[in-house]
């Protein structure tokens, strides 16, 4: 682990003022996440600190240097992760889904001397104060969640295709793992980052969300619900009205009119060429604040990532299939 040394914007200030972030991103999410990062600290209130660890799936040292300057200054404190992941490495990725997705099964092993922390994916932009998030009581539950706004229950058209032959009830609702409040005492008590790992590698062919799928089946019972503000989905935006959604009538309006996040979680991002989503322009504004910034995508850009994606979707099935067969 490298860490970043403390500057003179958290000097003096307690660890009781801290709030543990968590992300787990590979290089295609270096802007994202110096952009997401920005926005949690415009918004962060009090004398609060972001204590943020980075899960590193093969940052450029570039990269890396760019987002350490990027927040030298504020009141955080980065620390860089390298994982060992190669039990990891055996599970299920595909399209533009690398290993990086499963990371955040290896914090509870990653912050030992942690009993909570709040995951963020790196694609989303905080509108609220994550100290506020930080104060909700997790009580005896793993986790705290956002319903998914797409895949609403697990018995749903793309929830938990073995949801019956699991004992899960068909109204169990089915929830987002991009914005997470963690307990991870609980997680290491129970060696629950391991039983997630066997449940994806053991029912590859019922699995369609990788990680999250395995965490809704194994915490189907023991999570707690977020107001669906924390975790503004893409989804969200194709529903009309309160009626064709799963929130009631005043909840929708929340979720339309003020998220505290808001969360890129589809294939329309910002970063990508044509990208449509209501939010980007508040992205690029963070990101411009970075030194990321004055990046815009381009059509050229856009298709060069993809095809280099495509090779290395390639290359991660070949080293998968020769894991297996090791």
């Amino acid at each position: 682990m490298r860490t970043n040394q403390r500057d003179k914007a958290i000097e003096g200030t307690t660890a009781e003022r801290a709030v543990t972030v968590v992300y787990g991103v590979d290089n295609r999410f270096a802007r994202a996440l110096a952009a997401s990062i920005e926005s949690a600290l415009d918004h962060l209130g009090g004398d609060h600190w972001l204590d943020i660890h980075i899960v590193d799936g093969g940052l450029t040292r570039r990269n890396l240097a760019r987002i350490d300057r990027s927040f030298a200054q504020r009141a955080c404190r980065l620390s860089w992760h390298r994982p060992e992941d190669r039990r990891l490495r055996s599970l299920k990725v595909g399209g533009a889904i690398t290993v990086a997705t499963y990371y955040r099964l290896l914090i509870p092993d990653l912050l030992p001397t942690q009993d909570k922390a709040i995951y963020l994916d790196a694609d989303l932009v905080v509108r609220g104060d994550l100290a506020a998030l930080w104060r909700l009581p997790v009580g005896d539950r793993h986790l705290l969640a956002v319903q998914d706004q797409g895949v609403r229950l697990v018995s749903g058209p793309y929830g938990l295709s073995n949801y019956q032959s699991l004992g899960i009830p068909s109204s169990a609702k089915y929830f987002n793992a991009g914005v997470l409040v963690l307990n991870l005492a609980k997680w290491r008590r129970e060696g629950t980052a391991q039983a997630v790992v066997d449940y994806v590698r053991d029912h590859h062919e019922h699995i369609r969300f990788h990680d999250q799928d395995g965490l809704n089946a194994i915490l189907w019972n023991s999570w707690g619900e977020l107001h669906p503000r924390w975790n503004q989905m893409a989804q969200f935006l194709k529903v009309r009205s309160s009626e064709e959604g799963p929130f009631d009538a005043d909840t929708h309006r929340a979720v339309a009119s003020d998220p505290q996040i808001v969360h890129f979680s589809s294939a329309d991002k910002p970063w990508r060429f044509g990208c449509q989503h209501p939010a980007a322009a508040l992205f690029f504004g963070y990101l411009d604040r970075t030194e990321f910034r004055g990046y815009r995508p381009t059509r050229w850009r856009t298709d060069l990532t993809d095809a280099l994606d495509a090779v290395g979707r390639r290359v991660r099935r070949l080293a998968s299939a020769l894991l297996v067969r090791s």
